[in-house]
This record gives C-alpha cells, structure tokens and sequence, in this order.
C-alpha cells in the first residue's frame, strides 16, 4: 500500500471521528435545553424513574413495604457471608469478594460528601422483627449499593450455566425496580451504581490478569479474564 493511499485513510479516519465529536456535542447541547420531566418532589428534585415506576408505600402500605425491601435485599446480605467463607475456606471469589467489599466502603465514604434530601415516599427501614446485617438510613443515596452489588454479581456470572446467568441478570432488573418503587434511591442513584460496579468489575480483571503476568500461575481462587467469580 502507497503512502499517499495510508495518508488518505488517516483522513478519513481522522473525518469520521471529527463527525463523531460533533455528533457527540450536538446531542449534549439539545439535551442540556431540555427541561427535566420526573416527579417532582416536595424538595424541589424531579426524577423520571419515580414517574415511570409506582410508589410501594402508595400500594401496600408501610409495613408491607418494608418487609418486601427487606425481602428483597436479604439475598445481597447472604452472598456478602456466603463469599466471605468461600474465600476463607476454600480460597474461591476472591476478586468479587473484594469488589463487593469496597464498594460497601466506598458507598458510605460517599455518604460523607454530601447528605441529600430523601425522596418523598421512601421506605428506609426494615421490620423490627427481622434479622439484618445491613445498615439501612434514609440519607443513604448515592450510589445505590443495591444496584451496584447486583450488577457486579451479575456480571460475574460470564461464562458459566445460562441459567445461573439468567437468575443473577434478572435480579438486577428486580433491584433496579425495587429501590425505585421504594423510593431508596433517585434514578441517578441507580445510573451511578451501574457505573461504579462496572469499573469496579473492568479494574479488577485487569489487576487479576497483571498478577498472572507476572507471577504466570493462578493464585488460589482467582478468576481468569473472562470474569469468572
């Protein structure tokens, strides 16, 4: 191939990606004119996913409704004690165990940065009767744990039985719905726990496959780059 014949593929190159920056800034300067179209709260915050989803306060009632998010989160608390003894005893899940574990971390250090006004309708605590090892508050938002720890387990089920897979994507699609009909958390919330668990999931497969290169054996436990648990 010529040099003037590679020079004219840069260009085009170069053009198409040009297009693509301007498309880009196109749709964020129409979208910036756009007036939010949520709910509006009685704080003042508009959030389209407590337009699109039903409050569960307003359908079942409070105690109801606690005893379902509680229901519905208890699986969470049990694969956080499930993989803990997992890699204590048998040495397995050791990158997502590590990821579940930080990301907790992380989401109560976000909760130091900035306390926001709970949505309106939310249902906050768990029945007085049961057994939790969460800690649920009312100004517990950004990000929404639920979402992210569900994301994150989902997405380690790569690679393995389509129906173990099947059963960890739909419970992130029920997570998704039950912190929003519960009013845990806003929609933003829920787009930052989708972000946060899936850079959690990208940096550690690449810190996973950094160790392989430089020890060039699998430590116990630890998932190849498919993204195992």
């Amino acid at each position: 191939m010529s040099t003037d014949v590679r020079r004219m593929l840069e260009w085009r190159h170069r053009i198409v990606v040009a297009l693509l920056l301007l498309t880009l800034y196109v749709a964020s300067f129409g979208l910036s004119a756009l007036e939010p179209l949520g709910y509006l709260h009685a704080s003042g915050v508009q959030d389209l996913g407590h337009t699109l989803v039903p409050s569960l306060l307003r359908l079942i009632g409070e105690d109801r409704s606690e005893f379902v998010l509680w229901l519905g989160t208890l699986p969470l608390e049990l694969f956080f004690v499930v993989i803990f003894f997992s890699v204590l005893l048998w040495g397995v899940g050791v990158r997502l165990a590590f990821c579940l574990y930080t990301m907790y971390l992380l989401h109560w250090l976000c909760r130091q940065l900035t306390t926001l006004v709970a949505p309106d309708e939310t249902v906050w605590n768990f029945p007085d009767w049961v057994l939790t090892f969460g800690s649920p508050g009312e100004s517990d938002l950004w990000f929404s744990g639920h979402v992210a720890n569900a994301f994150i387990i989902a997405l380690a089920t790569r690679g393995r039985d389509w129906r173990l897979q099947s059963v960890g994507w739909l419970y992130l699609v029920f997570q998704i719905w039950l912190v929003l009909a519960t009013r845990v958390h806003y929609t933003i919330d829920v787009v930052g726990g989708l972000f946060v668990a899936y850079t959690f999931h990208i940096v550690s497969l690449k810190l996973v496959g950094a160790f392989h290169k430089g020890d060039h054996r699998a430590g116990p436990g630890l998932p190849n780059a498919g993204g195992t648990l």
